[in-house]
């Protein structure tokens, strides 16, 4: 996860411009003579559809009322209800982290009580150590969360592991936060010149 605390940084020279075309309304944010950090945000308000775009990536999103540039700012500290109106994005809203996902497994095993009672090893039903079992779950772990065979080895012993699947070791990778850091800072830039 990135600190928008540093981020901010990044943010510092740049300049917030806003064309109001009627139905189309563009907030641009850039700092003059570069790219870095560019952002651009067009509001296509009789679609209720907002595209953002820039050095930060792309995203397009549909919302019936939100999406317009007026009402926007209902999503700059609600992100987990703006990822539920992404239509499509460039990077990635999650990563996947192997240490995390160790911990978010034995956590799973020990709610859904797994571990053998009075033992004072780390024993999962029989003889297997819940370490070993982690292991053999995260043996094909990558980049996108635990993969098929992880799955089914879980799914042995886990009932409805598939609820919890996409969960196991995601983390957030800031990088909507950072959209909303730039809406934020771009129209309080703004409202100051006003």
């Amino acid at each position: 996860m990135i600190s928008l605390e540093n981020q901010k940084k990044h943010f510092k020279n740049h300049i917030a411009k806003f064309t109001d075309y009627g139905n189309i309304k563009i907030l641009d944010f850039k700092a003059p003579n570069t790219s870095d950090y560019r952002i651009r945000f067009l509001f296509e308000e009789d679609f209720c559809k907002l595209h953002i775009s820039g050095d930060l990536g792309e995203l397009v999103a549909t919302n019936f009322n939100n999406m317009r540039y007026e009402n926007f700012k209902d999503f700059v500290n609600n992100t987990e209800y703006f990822k539920e109106k992404i239509d499509c994005m460039s990077r990635s809203a999650y990563s996947y982290d192997e240490q995390k996902a160790r911990e978010d497994l034995i956590e799973l095993i020990d709610d859904c009580g797994l571990r053998e009672e009075d033992s004072t090893d780390d024993y999962l039903l029989e003889d297997e150590t819940i370490d070993n079992f982690v292991d053999n779950i995260l043996s094909d772990f990558n980049d996108t969360g635990i993969g098929s065979r992880g799955y089914d080895i879980a799914s042995e012993h886990i009932s409805d592991f598939f609820e919890d699947i996409n969960d196991i070791g995601k983390e957030s990778t800031g990088i909507l936060e950072l959209y909303m850091l730039a809406f934020d800072l771009a129209t309080k830039q703004l409202a100051k010149e006003d």
